[in-house]
C-alpha cells in the first residue's frame, strides 16, 4: 500500500515539477518585459500572481519530499 502511495506521489511530484518549470518560464518572461521599460498594472498583477503560484508549487514539492523522509 505504501509503495503504491509513493508511486502516485512521485507521479504527482513530476506533474507539479513540470508545472513549476512552466510558471517559472512565464515569470521570467514577465520579468524581462518589466525590465524593458514602463510597467503596466496588468504586468504587475501578472508578476505577483505568477510569483505566488511559483512559491506555492515550491512549497508543495517541499511538503511532498518531507512526507516520505519522515517515514
Amino acid at each position: 500500500m505504501i509503495a503504491v502511495m509513493k508511486k502516485e506521489t512521485e507521479m504527482y511530484k513530476d506533474i507539479i515539477r513540470k508545472r513549476l518549470e512552466r510558471k517559472q518560464e512565464q515569470l521570467k518572461e514577465v520579468e524581462d518585459v518589466m525590465t524593458q521599460g514602463v510597467v503596466t498594472s496588468g504586468e504587475k498583477r501578472k508578476f505577483m500572481e505568477l510569483k505566488a503560484v511559483v512559491q506555492e508549487l515550491e512549497n508543495i514539492l517541499d511538503i511532498a519530499k518531507t512526507m516520505f523522509k519522515n517515514e
